[in-house]
């Protein structure tokens, strides 16, 4: 969205996952870090990962992820490096959407991240902009309902 507004010759169409502008807090992006501190690494092994990490479609894929290393397996990241990332993202950014002109599909999931409210206001406030909801997604809906990401993605970009 950002590089659609600061160079909108660059984009042709632009498809947006769970996406909001209105930017978040420095509680949320410490929460994030938190959470890859928490993580027990190195895991001796890749399904030591997976009991730990959890069952969902995004757990299934940060395990599947994992780092091979010669005393266990680690995420190809680093916990600071996201947080301090998140925190310099995590600021809004309306006048940046409202300037995006490229035909953009925005997809929110059925059991996204996002209200309701806040669906509609990001929606309503962009240029050129469809709309697509996914039945039975999170906010991973890329991962947790691949086939109808892959549908609504193809028909956007075929069109």
């Amino acid at each position: 969205m950002l590089v659609a507004a600061a160079h909108p010759g660059l984009v042709g169409r632009l498809v947006l996952l769970e996406c909001d502008a209105g930017g978040g807090t420095t509680e949320e992006a410490k929460a994030v870090g938190d959470y890859f501190r928490s993580w027990a690494v190195p895991y001796a092994t890749r399904e030591l990962a997976h009991r730990d990490l959890g069952d969902s479609a995004l757990c299934r894929a940060w395990g599947a992820d994992l780092e091979e290393r010669a005393d266990g397996f680690y995420p190809r990241f680093d916990a600071e490096v996201m947080a301090r990332t998140l925190s310099g993202v995590m600021v809004p950014c309306w006048a940046e959407w409202e300037s995006v002109t490229a035909p953009t599909l925005v997809v929110y999931a059925e059991h996204g991240m996002f209200t309701v409210e806040q669906k509609g206001r990001f929606v309503e406030r962009g240029r050129n902009v469809s709309r697509v909801d996914l039945a039975d997604a999170s906010h991973d809906a890329h991962l947790d309902a691949f086939d109808p990401w892959i549908d609504v993605l193809t028909r956007f970009i075929v069109r």
